[in-house]
């Protein structure tokens, strides 16, 4: 069974730990879940709606989201011990700086 666990370390942005390619959007309920792709993109790959484009500035985690939404802007991680451990990290980070 797949399942989306947010990720509630970094604000409040949609993002999600995942195992495989959402159905439905946990945020929005929205089908239309796009492979994700960082880059100026052509203008083919702007209009494919399989698509969710990232972007020229990457996210400050170790790797790229995998997925995301192409309504609501949420983004879905695929759930590794490199991400759990980063996720770990920021969290320790802020409640130092408080």
């Amino acid at each position: 069974m797949a399942y989306a666990e947010k990720i509630e370390d970094f604000g409040n942005n949609n993002w999600y730990l995942i195992d495989r390619k959402p159905y439905r959007c946990p945020s929005c309920n929205s089908r239309h879940i796009g492979k994700a792709i960082l880059g100026y993109p052509t203008e083919e790959d702007f209009y494919d709606e399989s698509l969710f484009i990232i972007g020229c500035i990457p996210d400050p985690t170790p790797v790229q989201c995998k997925f995301g939404c192409r309504e609501c802007d949420s983004k879905f991680w695929k759930d590794t011990p490199k991400m759990r451990n980063h996720i770990k990290e920021v969290k320790e980070y802020w409640e130092n700086q408080k």
